[in-house]
């Protein structure tokens, strides 16, 4: 352990952990440096820090709760600024809000800042809210910046105390934009692709009943289709690939037909407009199959069904073909965990079409983005297949819990933590004032934390060691043998490379790969496909995304910081007494096991006074200075009720 001038203050020699886990502590001094304090781990060599600074406890928080972003196009929005004490309560106070645009400083002819005041009082829930006017900001793309400034301050209600917020709130000028709802990017050959396009307003809302153009480019040439968007703000489109000649497709969904998309220019409002590009599936056969996709982010623990379409053709089947089976892997961060078979029943039809269904129950081993692949083996040797990764929660293997029997309780009682995880479990818990748990969220321990110690379960493909390199190549009919040069890496969609996704190697002498043709290289920068000036032009203005939340600070209050062990039956009740104040409580855990790490969600307990007395004090005092001293009283109790207030006798100071 280094203080902040690398000086060494505290050491452990042959730490063993217990299973898994070193559970350590320092006392600091009473008077001590303030700064960094670093702790260095040396076999492996890791290090961590922590902050040691004065803080005075800010008696309540101001928070901006709304809006995390404007858009030019409306004329007004909602500015809401609340004040709440640490154990949840609304503040009654006054609230003074200041609203500005800033222009660039570096413009010669800079005019000034564009700033609107509102102030108000706060109402039952602590909050102030105004509504503010859009016309009198400078919307137009000019010196003016992109976003409003907003600086709050509360002035709480009988005691003087001030604390302050600020918020930058970024000003989007895109009125709505279209979305391509189309999993796949590629397309086969001589089959329809389908998919939907969802027009949205700039607050998510589908826009219905809009007029919406599909954009088609290939091969230099250009198409235009026009469909209705639905109750939804989607239209479906079902596009003939027979005229694509296995080229480069370009799609892009449009809110109007002329290129420029952007409004008159003194609002600088513009649309968004949707892109997708697609590349032709090689195919060696007349049948296919596609995977239905299942939407959103899938839970761990809950069976799902994945649906399988086909269409078979007898071309690819041959006369005497009674049956077909269909394989499927599914692979995660475990590898292979899911694999199977399906044999359909074969009609004497010259085309047969149908579905089957997959169940899957996602665990820790599918996590993080676990991805399936269904493939057939026809008998004149061609095969058909197709893929999807999914989108899984972030689970662990060894699933724990903690909870308090109660949601609130007073001061200096006491509570039962309820411990739940695998048999055997060593759990670390923490309990921690709210400000503390929401003062350095980079810090906290999450899913995504855990799953970003080990970045290799996000790659794809193969280890460098077993990678495919061929130099095999095909030339072209049309092109010249003095032209003739090195193979260069397909990027056309094929079978080899959905299995080549997941990280599956194929032995087989079967066409599951397209050939590479050669090419001469010229001596010029290859240019990579991709939208045009105008179409970076209009995807310029994207809309950020800030997150609403308080700002807090650093409050080193902690209640609960002790490893449990958990008996064989997988649980464990523990007696706790909370501290002597009102607070809100945020408690988590973690635990190893042999089973694995897991990770339980947070926790809350408040703790809650139906009245108590807050006496507001300075941060310091010099001997001998006098100071007037304030005591609130606060009452959350349904009547009214007669309370005496005394100060107690001391010898440190005199009334």
């Amino acid at each position: 352990l280094q203080d902040p001038n690398q000086n060494q203050i505290g050491q452990w020699l042959d730490v063993r952990p217990r299973q898994g886990i070193a559970d350590l502590s320092f006392q600091l001094a009473a008077e001590l440096s303030l700064g960094t304090y670093t702790i260095n781990v040396m076999n492996p060599k890791v290090s961590s820090t922590f902050q040691v600074e004065e803080y005075e406890l800010p008696k309540f928080d101001v928070f901006f709760e709304r809006p995390a972003q404007i858009y030019a196009s409306d004329k007004t929005f909602l500015l809401r600024v609340c004040g709440r004490y640490h154990y949840g309560k609304a503040v009654q106070g006054t609230m003074h809000v200041t609203v500005c645009q800033k222009v660039r400083r570096r413009l010669q002819n800079a005019s000034k800042d564009i700033c609107r005041e509102y102030s108000g009082l706060t109402v039952s829930k602590g909050c102030f809210t105004t509504s503010v006017s859009m016309t009198v900001f400078n919307l137009a793309h000019s010196e003016e910046d992109s976003k409003l400034y907003a600086e709050a301050s509360l002035l709480e209600a009988g005691t003087g105390v001030q604390i302050n917020a600020s918020r930058q709130i970024p000003i989007s000028r895109t009125t709505a934009r279209a979305v391509f709802e189309t999993p796949n990017a590629y397309y086969i050959p001589g089959v329809p692709y389908r998919g939907k396009i969802k027009l949205q307003d700039h607050h998510g809302n589908g826009m219905k009943n809009k007029k919406v153009y599909l954009v088609i480019r290939f091969m230099r040439r250009r198409f235009i289709k026009v469909y209705i968007t639905d109750g939804s703000g989607r239209a479906a489109f079902n596009l003939d690939t027979s005229a694509w000649n296995s080229s480069s497709v370009s799609l892009e969904g449009r809110f109007k037909p002329e290129d420029l998309m952007h409004a008159p220019r003194r609002t600088g409002i513009n649309y968004t407009n949707a892109y997708h590009q697609l590349q032709p599936f090689h195919v060696t056969t007349k049948s296919f199959l596609d995977i239905q996709p299942l939407t959103g982010t899938l839970p761990c623990g809950v069976k799902q069904s994945v649906q399988v379409t086909f269409t078979l053709n007898r071309d690819d089947l041959g006369e005497d073909t009674s049956r077909i089976g269909f394989a499927y892997y599914v692979t995660g961060k475990a590898g292979i965990v899911v694999r199977g078979q399906r044999s359909v029943q074969i009609g004497k039809l010259n085309m047969l079409k149908g579905s089957f269904s997959i169940p899957l129950t996602f665990t820790a081993d599918f996590t993080p983005s676990p991805s399936l692949v269904v493939y057939a083996i026809f008998p004149n040797g061609g095969v058909t297949a197709d893929s999807i990764q999914f989108d899984v929660d972030l689970c662990f293997e060894n699933q724990v819990k903690v909870s308090f029997t109660a949601k609130e309780i007073h001061p200096g009682s006491t509570v039962q933590l309820q411990l739940q995880a695998a048999p055997g479990s060593i759990c670390a818990v923490q309990a921690v004032n709210e400000r503390k748990f929401l003062t350095r969220p980079e810090r906290e321990l999450t899913s995504q934390m855990i799953y970003g110690l080990f970045p290799d379960i996000y790659r794809h493909g193969y280890p460098t060691q077993v990678e495919e390199y061929s130099n095999h190549c095909i030339r072209s009919q049309s092109m010249s043998p003095l032209l003739q040069g090195k193979s260069q890496l397909s990027i056309q969609p094929d079978i080899f490379n959905l299995f080549w996704n997941m990280g599956l190697k194929i032995f087989s002498n079967l066409e599951i790969k397209k050939p590479t043709k050669c090419f001469h290289r010229a001596d010029r920068k290859p240019t990579m496909g991709g939208p045009s000036t105008e179409e970076q032009r209009d995807s310029m203005e994207q809309p950020q995304s800030t997150t609403p939340g308080r700002l807090q600070a650093y409050f080193p209050e902690t209640w609960i910081w002790s490893l449990f062990s958990i008996g064989s039956n997988g649980s464990r009740g523990v007696l706790v007494t909370v501290p002597d104040t009102v607070a809100e409580w945020k408690a988590r855990m973690f635990c190893l096991a042999g089973r694995g790490f897991g990770l339980a969600p947070v926790t809350s307990l408040r703790t809650v006074q139906p009245f108590f007395v807050d006496v507001t004090l300075p941060y310091s005092v010099i001997q001998g200075e006098t100071f007037t001293l304030k005591a609130t009283v606060f009452n959350y109790l349904q009547q009214c009720i007669q309370i005496h207030v005394g100060l107690a006798k001391s010898l440190d100071f005199q009334v």
